[in-house]
């Protein structure tokens, strides 16, 4: 019905031409459409949780800790690689760096990082960062108890995800 109204009203080639203003106003129509559509695909994959199910964000960003763009590895052979360090106290890692994006998330205990030329800093259990690429730091435990971190590497296979230094 709709169609044929619209079939109606159209007299000439003049009548369906897209001139700039109509090109705009379709624009802006498939922009609203597009936009509440997506809306409500974020809703059902909100509500996609079962009953019971909690999720509590932990990290979202697109920099790393020292505001450098997370930058992925360019390649056909992704490679994700997880690990769980511990660091007795008074312990400490080497002194190192990562060419891939990094996620480190401590588990247990506290750990302070110390980049070099910058500030040490302090991330306690539950407290999660991501490395600065290609910039040499160090991770510290100077608490009584052993320190517990979950580090996930985004690289690539057969290429290094940590470096030390020189």
């Amino acid at each position: 019905m709709i169609l044929s109204a619209l079939m109606g009203r159209i007299r000439n080639k003049e009548d369906i031409a897209m001139t700039p203003t109509r090109f705009v106003s379709t624009a802006s129509v498939l922009a609203a459409i597009w936009l509440v559509t997506g809306a409500a695909t974020v809703r059902a994959q909100d509500s996609a949780l079962p009953a019971g199910f909690k999720t509590q964000p932990l990290l979202k960003t697109g920099q790393t800790r020292d505001k450098q763009p997370i930058v992925y590895p360019k390649t056909d052979k992704p490679e994700m690689i997880s690990v769980i360090g511990t660091i007795e106290p008074g312990g400490r890692t080497p002194l190192h760096e990562h060419p891939v994006p990094t996620y480190v998330y401590v588990l247990e205990g506290e750990v302070e990082l110390q980049s070099h030329g910058g500030q040490p800093y302090q991330y306690k259990t539950g407290e999660a960062y991501i490395e600065a690429l290609n910039h040499q730091h160090q991770l510290f435990n100077k608490g009584n108890v052993p320190a517990k971190v979950l580090v996930v590497f985004v690289g690539e296979e057969g290429k290094p995800t940590t470096i030390a230094a020189k």
